[in-house]
């Protein structure tokens, strides 16, 4: 028996909870309900709440106020009805933020999230407590169809590891996350073998991370012959696994994966259950659109925050592309699914040095940190150099071009060259993805996963 995992879960975790307001056993009691209501009953529920939500804003919200203008929320009646609404882009919650924030709310008292964006373009946004209450029960929900629990271990594998966290922070997860760290900007295999050495020290019994980032270390235990690495569940976010590496990934693991699916401006939108038939929605508190999709053709992810009112997200385009999945799910739940999730793209970077990095990481810690960055992309063209892309917003200056020297200098070795090229926009793929990192080189040593 893990003690560890006992005592968290039981006394550090409640404990946590209730000093910081975010404990709600009923909450968690109707969601763990709610999963399980007809498909009908959940739409008629979300289509309430999103006139609710619309009434709400047309009092309190200054940019709604004023895209909505003339609107009669009770004329909002089905989801074609919603659909007609205006979308939110990106470029609003970059440009637009002083509006988006309701009156009556304050940033200074609500959940501050700052992403690069799947898109590459950095954006803030807020949650009000309510909403920061309803997200961190549904992430728990989900968390629990994988089969992690509060207090478990877990090796996760993200890049920005070394960020600095508030004093109440430090302690929860000193207390309860009990977690590892894979600081996937180090992707050499000295550091991998170190890492393979603490996860047998540690013994998680959960992994969590970067879906390529997850692939890589697969691939490293399988050509390096190591066989004796085991978790009961894994987590895999921020990005696509294609079939091919989610069969490589289960064909070590076992058939433990459970792909997920969200953004930081609304958090979790949807997981995998243990029927791995799709990826299930937060329903509850996330109303997904996927316009211009269906089952077999990939539409625009388009989604609508149910709870929060301090800054409230509407019809907002992630920049995503997904597909919708057909009939009932056999595990029961009447949650709405969505099929594949496309879009977001990042390849493995090399440093002049051979060390593997990844580019998910790289976005994690590049774009949200550099000032007056809009919109970037890394294209590698060479061993020792990259084309850094940037589209320049306003504050881009003196500042950002040593920032950006510096974070090269920092991530990829003194070795590396760069070039920066200002372009007015960004364009995707043939595909529809942005890939945020571009890999035009062969693997320094002839193999791996470039």
């Amino acid at each position: 028996m893990d003690i560890g995992a006992a005592l968290a879960r039981r006394i550090f975790d409640p404990i946590y909870e209730r000093r910081w307001g975010l404990y709600d056993a009923a909450l968690k009691q109707a969601v763990s309900e709610s999963q399980y209501d007809s498909p009908d009953q959940i739409l008629d529920q979300q289509l309430s709440q999103f006139r609710g939500l619309v009434a709400d804003v047309l009092r309190i919200n200054p940019l709604y106020r004023e895209r909505f203008a003339g609107l009669d929320p009770d004329t909002l009646r089905t989801p074609e009805d919603f659909a007609r609404l205006p979308m939110l882009q990106k470029e609003d919650l970059r440009e637009r933020v002083d509006d988006l924030i309701s009156e009556g709310h304050f940033r200074e008292r609500m959940f501050h999230k700052r992403t690069g964006g799947s898109t590459g373009v950095p954006v803030h946004v807020w949650w009000d407590h309510p909403s920061h209450v309803f997200k961190r029960a549904i992430v728990r929900r989900h968390d629990s169809w994988a089969g992690m629990r509060p207090g478990d271990k877990v090796a996760a594998l993200w890049g920005d590891t070394e960020k600095a966290y508030p004093l109440k922070e430090r302690i929860y997860k000193a207390l309860c996350e009990r977690t590892i760290y894979l600081d996937t900007l180090q992707m050499d295999d000295a550091y991998l073998a170190a890492f393979v050495e603490r996860m047998r020290a540690f013994k998680p019994r959960m992994m969590m991370g970067h879906a390529h980032s997850l692939h890589f270390l697969t691939r490293f235990l399988v050509e390096k012959g190591i066989d004796d690495l085991r978790v009961e569940g894994i987590i895999s976010t921020a990005e696509t696994l294609v079939p091919a590496e989610r069969a490589e990934i289960e064909g070590y693991f076992g058939k433990v994966l459970f792909d997920r699916y969200g953004c930081e401006e609304v958090s979790l939108i949807a997981s995998e259950c243990e029927a791995h038939d799709g990826l299930h929605t937060s329903a509850e508190g996330l109303y997904v659109e996927v316009v211009g999709g269906d089952a077999t053709t990939p539409g625009k992810v388009v989604v609508t925050d149910l709870i929060n009112r301090g800054m409230p997200i509407i019809r907002y385009e992630v920049g995503d592309l997904a597909t919708l999945a057909d009939g009932v799910c056999a595990c029961g739940r009447g949650l709405p699914r969505l099929g594949r999730v496309f879009g977001r793209s990042t390849d493995i970077l090399y440093a002049p040095d051979g060390r593997k990095i990844s580019g998910v990481s790289i976005l994690d810690t590049f774009v949200i940190h550099i000032p007056g960055v809009k919109q970037a992309q890394i294209v590698q063209d060479r061993l020792d150099r990259v084309i850094l892309r940037v589209v320049r917003a306003p504050g881009f200056g003196d500042a950002s071009v040593q920032g950006i020297a510096r974070t090269i200098a920092d991530i990829f070795g003194e070795r590396m060259q760069h070039d920066l090229e200002y372009v007015d926009a960004i364009e995707p793929t043939r595909r529809g993805k942005f890939q945020f990192t571009i890999c035009e080189i062969d693997p320094p040593d002839g193999g791996g996963d470039g």
